[in-house]
């Protein structure tokens, strides 16, 4: 799924966003993370980073359902608008450094993060399923 241009203007060159996975018992796990929005040719997906095996990348790996939510910055005339996408999850290998570098140069700029010589850890991949939320993505 492609998103229209206000859902990719919100995600811009990086996020902050909550990412729900599904422990063993079925419980939510959230977590909150940087995600990077890529272009494929089968749609758009988002991309987050981790330098270690953490639980939301052992609940993907079992069950690849997950739900993100992107809170907007700008106030609305009630709630503040935000993105809910679901959609499911896949993990790679690799490449987490190079994203944390791009996104923290965004989000955290200045910050020197990810450490020099930080393992080559891992990204989550998300295929868009489901988009909704309040705001113009949403209609």
């Amino acid at each position: 799924m492609k998103l229209d241009h206000s859902a990719r203007a919100l995600i811009g060159d990086g996020a902050n966003a909550t990412l729900v996975t599904l422990n063993p018992d079925g419980s939510p796990q959230v977590s909150v993370v940087w995600v990077a929005l890529e272009s494929t040719p089968d749609g758009d997906e988002l991309v987050s980073a981790h330098l270690a095996v953490y639980q939301k990348i052992r609940n993907i790996r079992r069950d690849p359902r997950v739900a993100v939510t992107i809170i907007s910055d700008t106030a609305g005339p009630g709630m503040r608008p935000y993105l809910a996408i679901t959609g499911t999850a896949h993990i790679v290998e690799g490449g987490a450094p190079e994203l944390l570098t791009k996104l923290s140069a965004v989000l955290t700029p200045g910050s020197g993060f990810p450490p020099p010589g930080s393992p080559p850890g891992y990204l989550t991949r998300i295929r868009i399923e489901k988009v909704g939320g309040i705001g113009p993505w949403a209609a």
